[in-house]
């Protein structure tokens, strides 16, 4: 990096500078009030319009914006979780091998979220860099500015310094010596109005000069600022160009990892599933080999129920002759009663008639 010398008193000073401060101390009026108040003035006021420029369009930045997505992305991904998704596809449907597929979707959907907070990341993270530039470059025209600003003091400085040696050394011990002589008070007021002029240019030279120190000092400072926006923006651009493709080339493997343990588990799911239902169809079929050959061997009718419907008919058979038995009973006992009715009937009307 360029180094930018700062105006040393002890270097000699250039035919143009020099000129400067002769035009200075010409114009110089010792008995105006104005010109010792605004001695210096000039140098002060391009870095001020500067600086005033400058904080009236921006303000200090930092890179909160883009921590504050890089925090919020790190835990989205801390927090996801893989095995709770369930896609409405065709293989998510199936028995058993569509309990294998029931997270994918949401897990590939977990992802894009990242890939957008990844963009907004990316996008701020440059948004900042470019400021950065911006602030680098400014920082530039202020260190120059500061130069200026230092140059120009330098000049009032010295053009005050042989001011001041002038009213000091000439000026006012000839004012003295006059007022001595005439004894006149207007005299005497001249003379002190010339001495409180010269102790408020010494006062002002005294001034610019810590404003020389300050300006000297603050180069530095302006420096070390520029190397942290250039840090800044060192990182930004290795986050861009560096971290943030290898996040996206890392998700990538994850869901081909992903895609893998799940492949494995359907297979070995199948492979399970096939060799269980070969084993339970087998065994199902024994156990109906087993049946059929035992109902083959059996009769339409089997001696038991020949037995049990032998055992019912004659059981039917005899309770019917029993009912046969109580009927012709029953009939005989009515015949008996109807020819007492009719006996009892005749005896009656015999004796009606008579």
């Amino acid at each position: 990096m360029k180094q930018d010398i700062i105006i040393d008193k002890t270097q000699e000073i250039s035919p143009e500078k020099t000129s400067k401060i002769q035009q200075i101390v010409s114009e110089f009026n010792a008995q105006d009030s104005l010109d010792v108040l605004n001695f210096g003035k000039p140098a002060l006021e391009s870095i001020s319009a500067f600086s005033d420029g400058v904080l009236s369009k921006i303000r200090k930045r930092d890179v909160s914006g883009a921590s504050d997505t890089l925090d919020a992305m790190i835990k989205h991904m801390k927090h996801s979780k893989i095995d709770t998704v369930k896609p409405n596809t065709f293989m998510a449907k199936l028995p058993i091998v569509g309990e294998l597929f029931n997270s994918f979707g949401q897990f590939v959907k977990s992802f894009d979220t990242i890939k957008d907070q990844l963009d907004n990341l990316e996008n701020n993270l440059r948004a900042h860099e470019h400021q950065l530039e911006i602030d680098i470059k400014q920082l530039d025209q202020l260190y120059h500015e500061n130069l200026n600003m230092l140059g120009e003091l330098d000049i009032y400085i010295e053009a005050g310094t042989q001011i001041n040696t002038q009213m000091l050394e000439m000026d006012l011990p000839i004012l003295y010596a006059h007022t001595k002589k005439t004894d006149d008070p207007i005299d005497h007021q001249n003379l002190r109005d010339a001495q409180q002029m010269q102790l408020r240019l010494e006062k002002r030279i005294s001034n610019l000069k810590t404003t020389r120190l300050a300006a000297i000092q603050t180069a530095p400072q302006i420096r070390l600022s520029q190397e942290g926006d250039r840090m800044l923006a060192e990182d930004i651009s290795d986050i861009c160009h560096n971290a943030i493709p290898l996040w996206k080339r890392q998700f990538l493997i994850a869901i081909s990892n992903y895609e893998k343990e799940k492949a494995l588990k359907v297979t070995k799911t199948v492979k399970d599933y096939t060799n269980e239902q070969y084993v339970k169809n087998a065994e199902k079929l024994q156990i109906l080999e087993q049946q059929i050959a035992q109902n083959y061997q059996r009769g339409v009718l089997d001696i038991e129920s020949l037995k049990r419907v032998n055992d019912i008919t004659i059981d039917t058979l005899n309770n019917t002759l029993k009912h046969y038995e109580e009927g012709r009973k029953l009939r005989a006992q009515a015949q008996q009663a109807i020819e007492k009715c009719e006996d009892d009937l005749k005896i009656a009307l015999s004796q009606t008639l008579t």
